[in-house]
């Protein structure tokens, strides 16, 4: 599990005001991939396959994941379900372990695909959908658990129709192959709204050999931006400024060995919501009525720098 995280790095994705924020998701069945000519063919994001089941992992995840970032792709990571095979936290905990250092602030959201995983399997036959929906529910717990990011889900109209609706505080990313980008996904099943839609199963996109999914995002460049978490900042050294002890139960020591000075101080949970406002000279933070979870410290040095430091509270 990483403790804590100190972003520095700046994401910046193009003024697209009035355009479809667009992107594909791949797996090894891609190959060879020119990630500079899928920036270039203005895909935005792109997610691509990490794991599936208790064991397998994507040969070619990392190598996509480094050359996409490096091309300027926001990049994310998913999981191909197995509830036929494999309890929920054992699907996770593979993931987890493949997938961690590709979860967090700057990339999309961990997302678990939840389909057939072939044509003679069908997993509405397996489970009911209290049983699916349980399995379901302890996956996305236990990887936000371990990253503390909220996961989403890839499904289809099927399986968004057979979930409990206390599934729907989760994103959707809605397969509705055939349609156009533009082109609001019907029958959400539970949910009320999408996060994603994958628009087709036959795209083609330069710098890809061969048909690949392609998809879009539902909302402005300030939801995608906010949704990824980025941060504006200038370099700050993680040995000058710290927070311990991490995780924490009581009180959290801030040590800033910085010459400049600390204007303002918040904490926000991983969902961007603010919980509280910090004294800029505290030393000493009384975090022990938070509940147990993943919170970010919001730093503001007085010459305009921000630092975002994520800890726990157990």
């Amino acid at each position: 599990m990483k403790h804590f995280i100190l972003i520095l790095s700046f994401i910046v994705i193009p003024n697209m005001m009035g355009q479809s924020i667009l992107g594909i998701d791949v797996s090894h069945h891609q190959g060879s991939i020119n990630w500079t000519m899928v920036a270039n063919d203005a895909k935005v994001f792109a997610y691509c396959k990490a794991t599936e089941g208790m064991t397998y992992q994507d040969p070619n995840f990392a190598t996509y994941m480094v050359q996409g970032i490096a091309a300027g792709v926001v990049m994310g990571a998913y999981h191909f379900a197995r509830p036929d095979n494999n309890t929920a936290i054992q699907d996770a905990d593979n993931f987890i372990s493949h997938a961690q250092n590709y979860i967090g602030d700057g990339f999309l959201p961990p997302v678990l695909d939840l389909e057939d995983p072939n044509s003679s399997t069908h997993l509405d036959n397996i489970y009911t959908s209290n049983q699916l929906t349980n399995w379901v529910q302890a996956w996305f717990d236990r990887v936000e658990s371990q990253t503390g990011v909220r996961p989403i889900i890839y499904s289809n109209s099927n399986y968004a129709n057979y979930l409990n609706s206390s599934l729907n505080t989760y994103g959707l990313w809605i397969a509705k192959p055939g349609t156009s980008a533009t082109t609001p996904p019907t029958n959400m099943g539970v949910w009320n709204d999408w996060m994603f839609k994958q628009y087709s199963w036959y795209g083609s996109v330069n710098g890809i050999s061969g048909n690949v999914d392609l998809d879009v995002y539902h909302g402005t460049i300030d939801d995608f931006n906010a949704m990824i978490h980025p941060t504006a900042i200038h370099q700050i050294s993680k040995n000058n400024l710290r927070i311990f002890p991490n995780p924490v139960r009581n009180q959290l020591h801030i040590d800033n060995k910085i010459s400049i000075s600390i204007v303002n101080l918040s904490i926000f949970d991983t969902n961007a919501r603010l919980i509280r406002q910090i004294t800029p000279e505290a030393k000493i933070i009384d975090v022990s009525q938070l509940q147990k979870g993943f919170y970010i410290l919001k730093v503001y040095f007085e010459n305009g720098q921000i630092s975002f430091i994520k800890f726990i509270k157990e």
